[in-house]
C-alpha cells in the first residue's frame, strides 16, 4: 500500500480517528471503546464512534455499559486487506477463439435440440425415461435463451445508506480480510455501516473483529457470548442498522471494488426487496474441487439466475452476497428469525428461507456487475455435508413456495416447479437409463448419455466463453459426481429434514 493510499484510509474514517502516515508502524490513537451488555440475552455490542445502543435489540432491556480497550494495528497488515480489482477474473479469450467458441456453442445448442427431436422416434422403448429427458432437455435449453436477453438494473445513481452485515462463527482466518474489503469496495462512508456479528466463536473471531474496529473505528462489532445460529446475526444487524438497505456478506466473502455500488441500483425500484449480487470462487486454484464449483458458481449465476431475474423472480439471494429493503426485511423479520419447519426451528437455509418471504410480495433481481468472491470448500467431505444442507433447504423452500409461486410470471412459475420435481426424480431415471435398461433391453443409452454430454460441453464452453478461465473441463467433474452421489442425496436431505446441525462447523 502507498502513502497516498493509506491517506485515503485515513481520511475516509470516521471523524476523531487519528493515524500516522510517516514511516513505521502505522497505530490507531483512540485505544478504547463502550461495550454495552445484555446479561439475559448474553450478548454485548461494542462500538467506538458509531451510537451506542440504550436497550437490547432483542429483550429490550436495559444494557449495561463499560469500556474495552482496542489492539494496535500495523500498516503492514492493511495491505492484507486492500480491494483488489474483479477483472482479473475475467480474461476474455482472443477473438478468434471468441468467435469459435461461440460457433461451436450455438452447434451444440442446435445438437442438444436434434437429440431431444430424434428421441421421439425411440419414445416408447422407454417413455418416462425419455419423457424425463426432454422435460429436462427443454428446461436446460430455455436457461440459455432467456439468459441471452438478460440485462443488469441499470445505474441510475442510486445511492442510498447502506447496512453491510456480517454474522459468523469460527472464522478466524478470514474475517478480518472480509472487513476490510467492505470498507475497501468504495461506497461513500458517510452513508456506510458496517456490523461484524460474533456468533459464540471459540477461537480468535472476536479477536480479529476488534483488531478490524481499531482500523476502522466506525466499525460495530456484536458478540454472542453461546452460539445462537446465523439468522440471530443476521437479525441483530438488521435491528441495530440505521440504513435504508441491509447488505448481507458471508464471512468468507469478499466484495470487489464497486460491488455496493452496482448491488443496490436494483433497489431504485420500489417494487423490488432484494438484488443478487454475482460470486466467484476465491479460493479457485486450489485443487479439482474448488476448480468445479467455480464452474458451478458461474453457470448457476449467470445462466439460471439470470433468467430467473427476467421475471423478477430468483429463487435465492445467497447469503455471500445480497443487498435487501430494510423495510421489507423487518416487516418480515419474526416470522423468519423463528422459523418452523416439521415443529424445530431452522437453522439453515436462512437466504432462501429470506427470499422465500419476500418473493410472496415483491419482485428479487440478480446484478451480474455486482460482484464477490467466496471460498469455498476444499475437501470433499466437507463439500459433501454443505451440499447436503443447501439440499435440505431447498426442499423445505421449494416446498413453502410452491404455495404461491404459481401467482408470479406462467414461465417463472413453470420453471420453479420445475426445478422442484424434476431433481427429485432424476436419480430414479438415471438408475432406469443407465443401468435397468442395458440389463433388461441389452443397449447402452447412446442418446441419453450423449444428451447429457452434450448439454455438459454446452455449459462447460459457456464458462470458457464468458471468462477465459482454463478449467472449463472441470463441468464434466460436476456432473459425473452428480450422477453417482449428488443426485441421490436429495433423499437423504428429505430423510432427515428434521436435523439441525450444519455438519460444516
Amino acid at each position: 500500500m502507498t502513502v497516498a493510499s493509506a491517506s485515503n484510509i485515513a481520511s475516509s474514517e470516521a471523524p476523531g480517528t487519528k493515524l500516522r502516515l510517516e514511516r513505521g508502524p502505522l497505530v490507531t490513537v483512540q485505544k478504547t471503546g463502550t461495550s454495552d451488555r445484555c446479561p439475559q440475552c448474553l450478548m454485548s455490542i461494542l462500538v467506538v464512534h458509531a451510537p451506542a445502543p440504550m436497550v437490547c435489540p432483542f429483550c429490550q432491556a436495559r444494557m449495561k455499559r463499560d469500556t474495552f480497550t482496542l489492539p494496535a494495528v500495523s500498516a503492514e497488515s492493511a495491505n492484507l486487506f486492500a480491494a483488489r480489482e474483479g477483472t482479473e477474473n475475467y480474461r476474455q479469450p482472443a477473438k478468434p477463439i471468441t468467435i469459435l467458441l461461440t460457433v461451436t456453442i450455438i452447434l451444440l445448442l442446435s445438437l442438444a435440440v436434434f437429440l431431444k427431436i430424434y428421441n421421439f422416434t425411440y419414445y416408447w422403448y422407454q417413455p418416462y425415461v425419455n419423457l424425463y429427458s426432454l422435460t429436462v432437455g427443454v428446461f436446460i435449453l430455455s436457461r440459455f435463451f432467456l439468459s441471452a436477453f438478460y440485462m443488469a438494473p441499470p445505474d441510475v445513481g442510486y445511492e442510498p445508506t447502506v447496512a453491510v452485515i456480517v454474522a459468523c462463527r469460527n472464522e478466524e482466518g478470514s474475517i478480518e480480510k472480509t472487513i476490510g474489503r467492505i470498507y475497501g469496495e468504495g461506497y461513500p462512508h458517510a452513508k456506510l455501516e458496517v456490523v461484524a456479528v460474533n456468533d459464540g466463536s471459540t477461537d480468535n473471531t472476536l479477536a480479529d473483529m476488534k483488531r478490524a474496529q481499531a482500523r476502522h473505528p466506525s466499525l460495530i462489532v456484536v458478540d454472542f457470548e453461546e452460539n445462537k445460529g446465523k439468522r440471530h446475526g443476521m437479525a441483530v444487524g438488521a435491528r441495530l442498522a440505521r440504513s435504508e438497505v441491509l447488505v448481507y456478506v458471508d464471512s468468507d466473502s469478499f466484495l470487489l471494488p464497486g460491488a455496493i455500488h452496482k448491488v443496490v441500483q436494483g433497489l431504485a425500484d420500489p417494487t423490488v426487496a432484494a438484488v443478487s449480487g454475482h460470486t466467484d470462487v476465491e479460493n479457485v486454484d486450489v485443487n479439482v474441487l474448488t476448480k468445479m464449483q467455480d464452474v458451478r458458481y458461474f453457470v448457476s449465476y449467470r445462466v439460471m439466475k439470470a433468467a430467473e431475474s427476467l421475471f423478477g423472480a430468483v429463487s435465492c439471494c445467497p447469503g455471500c452476497f445480497s443487498a435487501y429493503r430494510k423495510s421489507c426485511v423487518l416487516h418480515v423479520l419474526d416470522a423468519w428469525l423463528y422459523q418452523k419447519f416439521l415443529g424445530r426451528y431452522a437453522t439453515f437455509g436462512d437466504d432462501r428461507a429470506l427470499t422465500n418471504m419476500l418473493l410472496k410480495n415483491y419482485r428479487i433481481l440478480y446484478d451480474d456487475e455486482a460482484l464477490a468472491t467466496t471460498i469455498v470448500p476444499e475437501r470433499w467431505s466437507k463439500y459433501v455435508h454443505q451440499q447436503c444442507r443447501w439440499k435440505r433447504s431447498w426442499v423445505r423452500e421449494m416446498f413453502l413456495a410452491g404455495r404461491f409461486i404459481w401467482r408470479k410470471h406462467p414461465v417463472a412459475a413453470i420453471s420453479w416447479y420445475a426445478m422442484t420435481v424434476l431433481p427429485m426424480i432424476a436419480p430414479l431415471v438415471m438408475f432406469s437409463a443407465l443401468i435397468v435398461a442395458p440389463l433388461t433391453m441389452h443397449k447402452l443409452p447412446g442418446f441419453y448419455i450423449g444428451g447429457v454430454l452434450v448439454v455438459t460441453l454446452l455449459w462447460s464452453l459457456y464458462y470458457l466463453e464468458k471468462t477465459g478461465r482454463p478449467h472449463w473441463w472441470t463441468g464434466f467433474v460436476f456432473v459425473l459426481t452428480y450422477v453417482l452421489f449428488f443426485s441421490w442425496q436429495g433423499y437423504y436431505a428429505a430423510a432427515t429434514m428434521r436435523r439441525t446441525t450444519w455438519g460444516t462447523r
